[in-house]
């Protein structure tokens, strides 16, 4: 078994910081000798109840010091963390523990009602800190059924297996090893300059990103864990601690432009205010620097790759792009079009990673990474292009592009077209057969609540900044579109 990499951050921040704070969330302070007793508390109850070394155990805890907890609990008894986003409905965890094989659950109990009928009853509770976190342990009818797999798992020394977002394809499970998730820590906290005494409030799903937890224990900076939508709360703890990094999704930032609770002020201290997870609108980028006079730096990564992009530039000029490669990764582009040198820094091709700490692999079924890698290159299937600085701007994905009498259309493009129309919240293209073309685009459009708009005003509207072979078709209104569980668009099945 590889040696621990990640527990140790945990013992080492207890050992040199035990009274100052780790976390802070709604349920209170918790510092880091708290933090790591009450993980060796848990980890004790996981053991009594069976589990053990390799065993893949699904957390289903709120953000916060509940999550931190359980993973390293899990972490110190060799168990391997596989996040349960709570949005999850029942079905929806069933088929993870199915797909992924779950011998155990640890949860809050108070996301009981969303586990299947089919789930036993809980062999273990346990409540710490006077109440303020509690857990569950629910062994899994998959239990110890599968040794083969607990072998392999357990020679790799993974911590985590986390599946994707299953955006074009089925869902899949990857192996995230002990040296890729120290990797990703070390490259986020020197990509961002995270120090000692530094303060992060995480407005993202531990579950999504954990990097996040494990740099603030490696330095010794706070973590400050907030609900995105709860403005009055994001407010206070900007008033009462010495924010220094703000991470969030795009939707954040959009909220902040119609809220009267903040001013520029609040974020005077403020060194980073990062975007991740899905594409920042230049619409909503540019009203926040006018209200606030802050720009929003980016971020991009993948779960087989970790952070891998960082734009940390306020030039204007670069808004919308991912910025340039994180410490020790290296990027290139190969052509999308097999005939094209790809030597010009504005030439279209699909992005490949190659770095340290890359996935080892996906699970059911077993695919070493090596046998998906390209002599050592990941494949994101994210097309983009490069400026002269070096600096990477997404044009579209290959798996998503819709192929219009034999001319390449992404639908990147005209989405975000049509979000530009003031009575548009969010669109999703998508190719569609057509007689003439072989593929035409077609969108479903989700309205601003309270807007309304006559479907030729905004197929004109989009057509007139689309050429003849992207211009949509036919629109259609919806009152939700399809989406994965980390909040992207879900283009299977359209």
């Amino acid at each position: 078994m590889p040696q621990s990499e990640l527990y140790p951050l945990l013992e080492r921040a207890a050992r040199q910081w035990p009274d100052e704070i780790g976390i802070t969330s709604g349920m209170g302070d918790f510092t880091y000798q708290q933090l790591e007793s009450a993980a060796k508390e848990l980890a004790t109850t996981l053991s009594a109840a069976g589990v053990g070394r390799a065993d893949k155990v699904g957390i289903l805890c709120p953000n916060g010091p509940a999550y931190l907890i359980a993973s390293f609990a899990l972490f110190l008894i060799d168990g391997i963390v596989v996040p349960v986003f709570p949005g999850l409905k029942q079905e929806e965890i069933a088929g993870l523990m199915t797909e992924l094989q779950l011998d155990a659950l640890c949860l809050d109990p108070q996301f009981a009602d969303q586990l299947p009928a089919s789930v036993p009853a809980p062999i273990s509770e346990t409540t710490l800190f006077d109440g303020k976190v509690s857990f569950s342990i629910v062994q899994s009818v998959n239990h110890s059924q599968h040794e083969h797999g607990l072998r392999k798992l357990g020679d790799l020394g993974a911590p985590m297996l986390r599946f994707t977002s299953g955006t074009t394809s089925s869902a899949k499970g990857v192996i995230i090893p002990q040296s890729a998730m120290m990797e990703y820590t070390r490259r986020f906290t020197a990509s961002y300059s995270i120090q000692r005494g530094d303060c992060l409030l995480n407005l993202l799903s531990m579950a999504h990103i954990f990097y996040q937890v494990t740099a603030g224990l490696w330095v010794g900076a706070k973590i400050v864990v907030q609900e995105v939508t709860d403005l009055e709360s994001v407010a206070r703890s900007l008033e009462s601690n010495r924010i220094t990094h703000i991470e969030a999704a795009p939707s954040f930032y959009a909220m902040l432009i119609n809220t009267e609770r903040l001013t520029k002020e609040h974020f005077r201290g403020v060194k980073y205010l990062t975007s991740c997870g899905a594409a920042l609108a230049d619409h909503v980028a540019a009203a926040f620097r006018e209200k606030y006079q802050r720009e929003i730096v980016q971020r991009y990564g993948l779960t087989e790759t970790g952070p891998v992009l960082i734009n940390l530039s306020e030039d204007v000029a670069k808004r919308g792009t991912l910025g340039t490669a994180a410490p020790g990764c290296e990027i290139r582009l190969a052509p999308n079009d097999p005939d094209s040198p790809g030597s010009n820094h504005d030439a279209e091709g699909e992005i490949l990673v190659r770095s340290p700490g890359l996935f080892a692999g996906y699970y059911l079924p077993w695919t070493p990474a090596e046998t998906v890698l390209d002599n050592g290159w990941f494949r994101t299937g994210d097309i983009a292009t490069r400026d002269q600085e070096g600096y990477f701007r997404i044009v579209g994905r290959s798996k998503n592009i819709i192929n219009v009498g034999g001319v390449k259309v992404f639908p990147d493009e005209i989405e975000a077209i049509l979000r530009l129309h003031p009575a548009v919240e969010e669109a999703l293209v998508f190719g569609a057969p057509d007689a003439r073309f072989g593929e035409s685009p077609r969108a479903k459009l989700r309205l601003r609540p309270g807007a309304t708009c006559e479907r030729n005003v905004i197929l004109q509207f989009a057509n007139d900044k689309l050429s003849f072979f992207k211009a949509l078709r036919d629109i259609e209104f919806v009152d939700a579109l399809p989406k994965t569980v980390t909040g992207k668009l879900k283009r299977s099945g359209v």
